[in-house]
């Protein structure tokens, strides 16, 4: 039994050592074997972890290098068809240039008379065209756009709702809130109000004194507004082609207009404004941006703070309203609204009743009104004696404070503060009420508009269409003449007029030269209408367009002219045919004279019928076409089919790039970066290549009749292979790019997996020098043993 044999200490250690030895030779021996130093986690678990993670990327990216490889493969085969589809071109642009150098028309020649009547059809005409001697001579037709009116022309006339003159117009809206004595400035000319207040009254005061004032006598008339202008003063320009007097209240124009305020964090749900739906977006920018799309059609402005997230929204009408918002709850009132009226200062009554307008409502205030106390009174009795304003109001008048107060008995959202003017009640305009209404915080805050005395600016009355003539077209505008709008249709001083009508003749033309339209000029006819006629007689058509086109010049603004035919020089009969019809026909046929007959030649590849009748003798001729320039036009058709086809079959491993497709290469590991390849225009729209998109359209015969229409075609085909070559080059880059990338994804994959091996790879060198060491000492190991062993057998020395 082994555990019965005792071995000594030397024997022990000495095998113990042997079998250390034995278990190093064995590690050693299996790195030598593997080329490993690590084939385990047991064995380093850092290295082999490490290793595994970095061979694990590089095979990820090795798969990617063949993804890399089809698109290279992919791009390469649409270069090769855009190299094929440039070849087809350059033989189309071959084809043309061979058709615009051939020359061999037909011809036929045949006899004329002074008195032959040809008639050509076909070929280049696309209607039968007679040619007689008789016709050589035509007097030229200029082109020629007449007002359309029977009365003269005195410019614009204006609609009903500002017909109050013809000129830029700056209208007060005075709301009963300029007071006596107030200064204002009309044209940087200080106006101070008088006694008389009224709208007609202030008119008066701003019209003398600007009268009254060096360099601005007659430059404007000021005139209180009747029917649709009632309750402004309106300061019209004299000089129609002047802009507005400018008008300035000493704090502005003062008149409050409603606004809504509230915080973006209120913000939830489905919002309208001014009832327009708002799109609530994914921010506060997005929100902002639909609120700004839709203030015009909401009417209102808007101020966006984003950093407090405040939004304010005001009404653009004078004294309006708040704009109204759904989807955010308005702060209700903590208290009613109010509104007060100090009358203290009061000390004398009118001669007349006194009045005074609450929310539209007009109050007769009687004519006892002879201080303070009986106006409070008086004030105070008549609104809740109105059954209307009752409803809503309480009106209580404090003979020790002289202030009248209405207060809003409605209660939550609906209380809002009362809105009053005074009409006859002298020394108390607008300005002295004042309005109050207590809100809590939270949601959406709205004020109530207050309409005082603002300005508005109008526009002078214009006329406004578009002369086109020769390719060009210019915008024209025409101010009026003074007195030519509303009610006068004619100015008293006919010198008014014709200055008036020299001034915009000037500006017209003007404006017709500066648009480069030379060759047509305006002037007034003998009728005093408006008339655009060209300088010379061509065939080219003057239209006028437009805004004010139709009320102008009728549903006829279109004219096109005729150009003058001279005498012919030529004195012999063909000689004279050969002249007219190479002046009037020259481009689609061309005449010559054959040995006294006349020869016509067919610049056509449709055939041309001649009808040939002398006095009565009717003959026929046929010219046929040019058949080299029809043949030419079916190879150029050919070739246009050939490009669909190479575009269609430019693919590789199912993707055509030239056909539209869309190329995505992956370039690394976790998918986030990558390229996608796709044809494209100058624009960046995605677009297929093929010869609709190229704007290369196939031909029919005719569109070789003319080396102009040749050269059309060419300029097309020259544009196509632009486009190709462009796209070849973009092409090019993203090939670049992804060579590029593959070169990079290569060193990458060397690079991890040169770094595994450098963790888990063993030294051959190191571990072979090791292996000989503890073979070394595996000898000696078993030398010890041998000589532990032999002192255990000296004892067997003894027994003998």
């Amino acid at each position: 039994m082994g555990s019965d044999v005792s071995l000594s200490k030397a024997v022990r250690a000495n095998l113990l050592s042997l079998q250390n030895t034995a278990g190093m030779m064995d590690k050693t021996q299996n790195r030598l074997a593997t080329g490993n130093k690590v084939n385990s986690a047991l064995d380093n678990p850092s290295s082999f972890f490490t290793a595994s993670a970095l061979n694990s990327r590089a095979a990820d990216m090795s798969n990617l290098l063949d993804s890399m490889a089809s698109g290279i493969k992919v791009i390469e085969a649409a270069n090769n068809g855009i190299t094929a589809l440039t070849k087809n071109l350059e033989s189309m642009q071959s084809t043309l240039r061979q058709a615009r150098q051939d020359k061999s028309f037909q011809t036929k020649s045949f006899e004329v008379s002074d008195n032959t009547v040809l008639t050509l059809n076909g070929g280049q005409f696309d209607a039968a065209s007679q040619i007689s001697l008789a016709d050589a001579t035509v007097a030229g037709i200029k082109s020629q756009v007449t007002t359309a009116s029977a009365t003269p022309y005195l410019g614009a006339t204006g609609t009903a709702a500002t017909a109050s003159g013809a000129g830029a117009r700056t209208e007060i809206v005075t709301n009963g809130a300029i007071a006596n004595g107030e200064s204002f400035t009309v044209a940087g000319v200080t106006i101070t109000a008088g006694a008389d207040v009224t709208d007609a009254g202030l008119a008066t005061t701003i019209q003398n004194t600007l009268d009254l004032t060096p360099g601005m006598t007659g430059k404007y008339t000021a005139t209180a507004g009747t029917g649709a202008n009632a309750g402004r003063i309106i300061i019209e320009t004299v000089d129609t082609s002047a802009p507005a007097a400018e008008v300035a209240f000493a704090v502005g124009d003062r008149d409050v207009k409603g606004t809504t305020t509230f915080n973006y964090t209120a913000v939830s749900g489905a919002i309208t404004v001014g009832g327009q739906t708002i799109n609530t977006g994914a921010n506060f920018t997005d929100f902002v941006s639909s609120l700004e799309a839709n203030k015009t059609a909401g009417g209102y402005s808007v101020v966006a703070d984003e950093v407090t997230g405040n939004i304010t929204l005001t009404n653009v009408n004078s004294g309006a309203n708040a704009p109204s918002v759904t989807g955010i709850p308005v702060n209700q009132p903590t208290a009613a609204a109010t509104t007060e009226f100090d009358v203290s200062a009061y000390t004398t009554g009118s001669a007349a009743n006194d009045e005074i307008v609450v929310d539209g409502i007009t109050l007769d205030l009687g004519a006892a009104t002879a201080d303070a106390d009986a106006l409070g009174t008086a004030i105070a009795a008549a609104i809740n004696g109105n059954a209307t304003l009752a409803a809503k109001y309480t009106a209580a008048y404090d003979n020790a404070t002289g202030l009248v107060t209405l207060t809003d008995d409605t209660t939550g959202a609906g209380r809002s503060a009362a809105t009053i003017t005074s009409t006859d009640l002298a020394g108390f305009p607008a300005g002295d009420f004042t309005q109050g209404q207590n809100v809590v915080t939270g949601g959406a805050t709205q004020t109530v508009g207050i309409p005082r005395a603002y300005t508005e600016a109008v526009e002078a009355e214009k006329d406004q269409f578009t002369v086109s003539y020769g390719g060009k077209t210019a915008d024209i505008s025409i101010f009026a003449v003074k007195g030519g709008i509303g009610g006068a249709a004619v100015p008293a001083n006919a010198l008014e007029i014709k200055n008036w009508q020299d001034a915009t003749i000037a500006s017209v033309n003007n404006q017709l030269a500066n648009q480069g339209i030379l060759d047509v000029e305006a002037k007034f006819d003998d009728n005093d209408k408006l008339t655009f006629v060209a300088k010379t007689a061509e065939a080219k058509t003057l239209a006028v367009s437009g805004s004010d086109a139709v009320a102008l010049f009728g549903t006829d603004g279109v004219h096109t002219g005729q150009a003058e035919k001279s005498e012919l020089n030529a004195t012999k009969t063909v000689d004279k045919f050969v002249e007219l019809i190479n002046r009037d026909f020259g481009g689609k046929v061309r005449a010559s004279n054959d040995n006294g007959k006349l020869r016509l030649e067919n610049l056509s590849t449709q055939e041309l019928d001649i009808g040939i009748d002398t006095a009565g003798a009717v003959q026929s001729l046929k010219v046929d076409g040019n058949n080299v320039r029809a043949n030419l036009s079916k190879q150029f058709n050919e070739l246009r089919d050939q490009l669909d086809k190479l575009s269609d079959d430019a693919s590789f491993n199912g993707i055509n790039l030239l056909r539209g497709d869309k190329l995505k290469i992956t370039f690394n590991e976790s998918g986030t970066s990558s390229i996608d390849i796709q044809a494209k225009d100058a624009n960046g729209n995605v677009r297929g290549i093929n010869a609709s998109n190229l704007g290369v359209d196939s031909l029919v015969a005719e569109d070789l009749d003319t080396d102009e229409k040749i050269d059309a075609f060419l300029s097309k085909l020259s544009s196509a292979l632009t486009e190709l070559r462009s796209q070849a080059s973009s092409f090019g880059s993203n090939l670049s790019s992804v060579e590029n990338r593959q070169s990079f994804t290569k060193n990458m994959i060397n690079t991890l997996e040169t770094g595994a091996a450098n963790l888990t790879l063993a030294d051959t060198n190191e571990e072979a020098a090791n292996l000989l060491a503890l073979q070394t000492r595996q000898q000696l190991s078993s030398s010890a043993l041998s000589m532990a062993s032999q002192q255990d057998q000296a004892v067997l020395q003894l027994l003998r």
